[in-house]
């Protein structure tokens, strides 16, 4: 599962979005079908995005705090991270 940030600007509870990338990421490489997936900040912007390989990794990112908040131009799916859902 590969990820990269697109702006400087970082939510401080970033450190638990990165342990939530660690868990769910698949250690075999996950399936063959990339679904790019953007994580938003409070404020809305996307300022992360994380490639999730297969339905695996993806369900497992999705379960590990992130709420689905829509879809955006170029993006599978727009996560937001709600640590009272871990």
């Amino acid at each position: 599962m590969e990820n990269e940030y697109l702006i400087d600007e970082r939510p401080a509870y970033d450190h638990r979005i990165d342990a939530a990338i660690k868990v769910a990421a698949d250690p075999w490489g996950g399936g063959a079908h990339a679904m790019d997936v953007a994580i938003r900040t409070p404020a809305g912007e996307v300022y992360r995005v994380v490639r999730a390989w297969g339905m695996g990794e993806y369900v497992r990112l999705k379960e590990a705090g992130f709420a689905i908040t829509g879809r955006a131009e170029g993006y599978d799916e727009v996560f937001e991270y709600q640590p009272q859902r871990v």
